[in-house]
């Protein structure tokens, strides 16, 4: 059964940016930096930065271009958007338009965007979800024909002796932490076993050339317990 995540958040915003420096030991805005990077590089004409939480890559996105583009960030979780807002308006970011939205219902017309980021969403959208399938059909029909899925997540290293390192840190540190910081127990389990368990590169390449969109790099962060996917829509 997938953990409510709506609830999930809710209940964690206060303390999402702080847990989340400390569960990847403050590499996360690094790799998000590299992604911003690595989008910009094509030159995108309009992003959507995909389950944009308290707007961490969509403001990255934001600064990091050095001509006018417009950056749309979309998220279910109210609460997470007003952190996104005060997060945006307190660095004076431009061209930043934060959106309330089901990414399995987006309002947006066909072909809306060059480029899709998703930053540490992918998961939740993908791994024991029922409705996988609608949000896969709906980064497909709002992404443009040739355009770029960038999809920043945690991954399971495939080395098997850093494998069980990287389980042992998530079970043995990352939930106590997480329930110390938070007070949420059970969310941070939910957290901790969809990233143990999470699909291989394979499986991620396989779930996404059945929509249509076909990854064509992979850049490994941490010996890879995290992930940027460069994919294309054919």
């Amino acid at each position: 059964m997938v953990y409510p995540l709506n609830e999930f958040y809710s209940r964690i915003v206060k303390h999402y940016d702080r847990i989340n420096r400390l569960f990847t030991l403050g590499m996360d805005q690094l790799w998000r930096r590299y992604t911003a990077r690595t989008c910009l590089l094509y030159n995108p004409a309009e992003i959507l930065d995909l389950c944009c939480g308290t707007g961490d890559l969509t403001i990255i996105l934001a600064r990091g271009s050095k001509k006018s583009i417009p950056v749309t960030g979309l998220d279910f979780n109210i609460r997470m958007l007003e952190a996104a807002r005060r997060k945006s308006a307190k660095g004076n970011c431009r061209d930043v338009h934060f959106v309330h939205g089901d990414a399995s219902n987006m309002p947006f017309s066909d072909d809306s965007f060059d480029s899709i980021t998703i930053g540490f969403g992918f998961r939740n959208l993908t791994y024991e979800n029922p409705h996988q399938s609608l949000y896969l059909s709906e980064i497909y029909r709002v992404l443009k024909r040739g355009g770029r899925l960038f999809i920043l997540e945690s991954g399971v290293p495939e080395n098997p002796i850093v494998r069980l390192l990287f389980k042992g840190y998530l079970y043995l540190l990352v939930i106590p932490i997480g329930f110390f910081i938070s007070g949420d127990n059970q969310a941070y389990r939910y957290l901790v076993r969809s990233s143990a368990g999470f699909f291989s590169a394979d499986e991620i390449n396989q779930i996404l050339y059945k929509r249509g969109i076909v990854i064509t790099e992979r850049k490994r962060f941490f010996l890879g317990a995290a992930n940027l996917f460069t994919a294309v829509k054919l």
